[in-house]
């Protein structure tokens, strides 16, 4: 069975509110390498600018660890990679991260992905990645035998609640009170 984590998803998108159209076929969607140091490299540098727009200090020890951290668990991060012409073939430069995890789902007796972070870098963002990452992430989690998606947001978070809730998951619409998380659910049937 092919990977799905490097398959392609989607056709050329355009953009309703800019007309731009994005060709998927520039951004590839593949599984970080924790034995690869780029790919170590890559992950920090993604948690540290995820960190930066959260309003987040990472300690030194955080930033030095955060990657073989996550190698040595059940989690995957998925890296998007941009191949647009004016790129070096050779060092695609990484514009987004999804990291998740393989949890236990006890009312189901089975298990479930939940997505810990998504993260695509402001210069990337409006060009359907995130959509293609959370697809790349589904796809891996149905080949696995995991029943469902399950993540938490920021309810201040008004992009990604739209972007979570047009996917599927049942994130509620409108306000909520401040400083509220969000906790979501994606069935993959």
């Amino acid at each position: 069975m092919p990977d799905p984590t490097s398959a392609d998803h989607g056709d050329p998108i355009t953009d309703p509110a800019s007309g731009e159209f994005h060709d998927p076929e520039t951004i590839r969607i593949r599984r970080a390498d924790f034995d690869d140091s780029r790919d170590v490299a890559t992950v920090r540098r993604l948690v540290q600018g995820f960190a930066d727009v959260s309003k987040v200090t990472l300690s030194p020890s955080v930033q030095d660890t955060v990657a073989p951290f996550l190698g040595r668990r059940a989690a995957f991060v998925l890296l998007a990679e941009d191949l647009g012409p004016e790129r070096d073939p050779k060092k695609p430069e990484a514009v987004a991260m999804l990291i998740a995890q393989r949890i236990l789902s006890s009312f189901q007796a089975g298990e479930r992905i939940n997505i810990h972070d998504l993260y695509v870098i402001p210069e990337a963002q409006g060009r359907g990645i995130g959509r293609r990452m959370l697809s790349v992430c589904a796809d891996h989690a149905r080949a696995l035998g995991c029943s469902d998606l399950t993540l938490e947001v920021a309810g201040d978070n008004a992009p990604a609640r739209s972007l979570y809730r047009t996917f599927g998951f049942d994130i509620p619409e409108g306000d909520v009170p401040n400083g509220s998380v969000l906790y979501g659910k994606c069935p993959l049937s």
